[in-house]
């Protein structure tokens, strides 16, 4: 014969079933992010998103470069943002000009690895749109392949947080005098979750006999971050830059900045880290003027007359 009692049991006939509900409080990592609080005045941008963009410079025609334009915040799905990006791409190697404010520190390695497997230039600009741009809701229609027309600039343009974490994985790396690369501690954030779990058991002489447990309710519990890194994931970071060719040393810098605070890169130090590969900005990978040199640069295409068909160079 059994019984049930809530956080107890009844006794009968020397022996008892029970059904206890406990509840236990787990602790669960989520990726890392930076730059978890936001400053007063501080820029605020969507998601990350990528288009492939061609000068609208029409003099550059019938041989225009091209890039994928790359902005906003990094989260969770920008690698499969990436790559479908990259889907669309083919076997082209087009410049990456990037603008972000931060995000998720893995999601960014990740995205980090897919460039440089790729062999893909980085460089920190902007991108102002001739026409439809992605912020609307249109379809470029000046390009037959549906690429978006626009115009590269340095001004203003800056990489923050997690964001130096993708720009460590270009092959050329350029940051021009109007842009900034910032950096600061890595925010991990743990989220409390309540969860009711029952377990039944059987009393037999005495002793407990557990027969099953099965989790039955779950609630949010708040949350909490932290600013200390262990020991696995301080190494994980010093095997990224590593591996991407920049100075490891550029950790500590990173670690040494509070959270709430942002350190813009000098000169220097973009030199001593190795996270710039020479001088240059957003023009040396997409003015007009690499499409007008020979050879051409990788990423010009050739717009022929015929149908206006579009010809991308692979080399």
């Amino acid at each position: 014969m059994f019984g049930y009692r809530l956080a107890g049991c009844s006794v009968l006939s020397g022996m008892a079933a029970c059904v206890l509900l406990a509840l236990l409080l787990q602790l669960a990592l989520v990726a890392p992010v930076l730059a978890g609080k936001k400053q007063a005045g501080a820029p605020v941008l969507q998601s990350m998103r990528f288009a492939i963009v061609r000068s609208a410079v029409p003099s550059c025609e019938p041989a225009c470069p091209e890039w994928i334009w790359a902005s906003g915040t990094i989260l969770d799905d920008t690698p499969a943002k990436l790559r479908k990006i990259l889907k669309v791409m083919g076997k082209r190697r087009l410049p990456i000009i990037m603008e972000s404010n931060g995000g998720n520190v893995d999601a960014a390695m990740q995205v980090g690895r897919m460039i440089r497997k790729r062999g893909l230039d980085i460089a920190i600009g902007r991108t102002r749109f001739e026409g439809c741009s992605p912020d609307q809701k249109c379809k470029p229609d000046r390009y037959a392949d549906g690429a978006y027309a626009g115009f590269p600039y340095p001004a203003g343009a800056y990489c923050l947080s997690a964001c130096p974490y993708i720009f460590a994985a270009g092959e050329r790396r350029l940051v021009g005098p109007w842009a900034l690369i910032g950096v600061h501690q890595i925010t991990q954030v743990y989220t409390q979750t309540r969860i009711t779990y029952e377990t039944r058991y059987r009393m037999v002489n005495g002793k407990k006999k557990i027969l099953d447990t099965k989790i039955v309710g779950r609630k949010p519990a708040g949350s909490y971050e932290r600013t200390d890194l262990s020991k696995g994931y301080r190494q994980k970071l010093l095997a990224y830059f590593t591996g991407m060719g920049i100075n490891p040393a550029i950790v500590d810098r990173m670690l040494s900045i509070p959270a709430k605070d942002i350190s813009v890169l000098t000169q220097d130090e973009l030199d001593a880290f190795k996270l710039v590969s020479g001088t240059g900005d957003v023009s040396d990978l997409a003015a007009t003027r690499i499409c007008e040199q020979e050879p051409k640069a990788v990423n010009c295409v050739e717009l022929k007359s015929a149908g206006s068909k579009i010809v991308s160079r692979m080399d």
